[in-house]
């Protein structure tokens, strides 16, 4: 499974694209490494921008301590941009619900091919974060489709990666007919 999604053609990643976008997804799932930095951002300022989809938001980590509070840098920088971590708690793949209408957002590659081995009757479903952006999209680089983890690189990736996620993040929901807040 893995090796297949590494191989996949633009043109087929654009339509299963498609595919899982003519449905309202039943969630939108953030997924990284831990759940503490990325996903975790993803899905607080998500659910602060979009709040009538905030019920079906989730987060997780592929390899997500159960109960880890947000690493210190991601603390510190989703304050500065408005979106506290103060209360998060990290969320193991394994643990979430996911339906199969779930549509599962992953920060990287590594991600991506662990999701879609783990859970095979989900793969379709299944996308790298940037897979929406229309300048990187399907067609781009991984460089930009994907956010790579600024665990323990500083203030300034952490800034960086935040700031790449927020603008996906408000893509997928206009992909999905989100309503912004205020």
């Amino acid at each position: 499974m893995a090796v297949r999604r590494l191989l996949e053609s633009s043109s087929s990643r654009q339509r299963r694209l498609e595919r899982a976008l003519a449905v309202k997804p039943s969630s939108i799932v953030f997924i990284c490494h831990g759940n503490i930095m990325r996903s975790a951002f993803a899905l607080a300022y998500a659910r602060q921008q979009f709040p009538d989809m905030a019920a079906s938001m989730l987060g997780g980590g592929t390899h997500a301590v159960h109960g880890r509070a947000a690493q210190q840098s991601a603390l510190v920088v989703a304050r500065e941009m408005g979106t506290p971590l103060d209360g998060h708690s990290a969320t193991p793949l394994g643990e979430l619900r996911l339906d199969e209408g779930a549509l599962i957002l992953c920060m990287d590659r590594a991600n991506e091919a662990n999701v879609a081995t783990r859970l095979p009757a989900l793969a379709d479903r299944v996308f790298l974060i940037g897979d929406v952006d229309p300048l990187s999209g399907t067609q781009g680089s991984d460089a930009t489709r994907v956010v790579s983890d600024p665990y323990a690189l500083g203030d300034g990736a952490t800034r960086q990666a935040f700031q790449r996620i927020a603008e996906l993040v408000g893509q997928w929901a206009a992909a999905v007919g989100a309503r912004r807040a205020g």
